[in-house]
């Protein structure tokens, strides 16, 4: 259910390719600093939306710079972090922890195991700065993981437990007034990840008779376009809300064109282009 949402960089011009790998060598440096080197290894692009999002909606000085790192120790890269980026590098830790600790209890991967351990001191500090946030994933997983255990087909009921962590993650302060949308924003994308993880799954879960949400449906991948798009419009909506100027082409191609990747390169596989997302629709580019 991790690492859907990324940009679709064919769509993007060098300067907003530039800008959203800077904002992920941010993220990455972020996690390192406030969390442990080791955690580093968690990374994935989806709090990289997040750190977009939030940096667009409240603003807040940058910092930037051009460093090596492990993953790259000749060549300098290019990073940025501003005030979210240590808010995405908690969320970003916090899942990944909780992902790989139901990895090992669901199907005792060792992998997941090991990397649970890496990653638990800087789960605990994201926990202690966050546990609203916390709260809200360790419930979120124990729910859906009850689910699974019942066996039941119950793709609406396990999207919407996997809608209401992810929004709890979007919102910084209930208090806030764009916090509504923020939840609103953060639920659909969610609902959306969550049923196109399963999709996309479907027919190797089948084969090792793995539980899935869909595994009663008879609807193949392209019929479920409509139902994705759906899902995504209700995100989509929210977003289009929010009062963003800075980076909200980047956003918009994230949101339109980005998650749908793999749906697409499932269907067809990829088909590159040079245009930019779209706000004017939600399926598929």
């Amino acid at each position: 259910m991790f690492g859907y949402v990324t940009a679709d960089l064919t769509r993007l011009d060098e300067a907003r390719q530039a800008r959203y790998r800077a904002c992920y060598c941010g993220l990455c440096r972020a996690i390192g600093r406030d969390c442990s080197q080791a955690c580093r290894l968690s990374l994935t692009h989806d709090m990289t939306f997040l750190v977009l999002l939030l940096s667009s909606l409240y603003e807040g000085e940058e910092r930037a710079g051009r460093n090596r790192c492990p993953a790259h120790p000749l060549a300098p890269q290019a990073w940025w972090e501003g005030p979210w980026s240590r808010y995405g590098a908690a969320m970003n830790v916090l899942l990944a922890y909780y992902n790989c600790l139901d990895d090992w209890q669901d199907d005792r991967k060792l992998l997941g195991l090991g990397l649970a351990g890496l990653f638990r001191r800087g789960s605990r500090w994201a926990a202690e700065a966050y546990p609203r946030q916390a709260a809200a994933v360790t419930g979120g997983l124990e729910a859906l993981a009850a689910l699974e255990r019942s066996g039941v087909p119950d793709p609406d009921g396990a999207a919407n437990r996997f809608g209401r962590l992810l929004g709890e993650l979007f919102v910084p302060d209930p208090a806030d007034r764009w916090a509504a949308d923020l939840r609103i924003c953060g639920e659909g994308l969610g609902r959306f990840v969550y049923i196109l993880d399963a999709a996309l799954d479907l027919p190797e879960d089948r084969r090792r008779g793995r539980y899935n949400p869909l595994s009663a449906t008879d609807r193949t991948l392209a019929e479920l376009e409509e139902e994705l798009t759906m899902l995504l419009g209700e995100c989509c909506e929210a977003f289009e809300r929010l009062p963003l100027v800075q980076d909200v082409d980047l956003l918009r191609n994230i949101l339109y064109a980005g998650v749908w990747q793999p749906y697409r390169r499932a269907l067809e596989g990829p088909t590159p282009t040079t245009d930019g997302g779209s706000p004017h629709g939600t399926r598929p580019l």
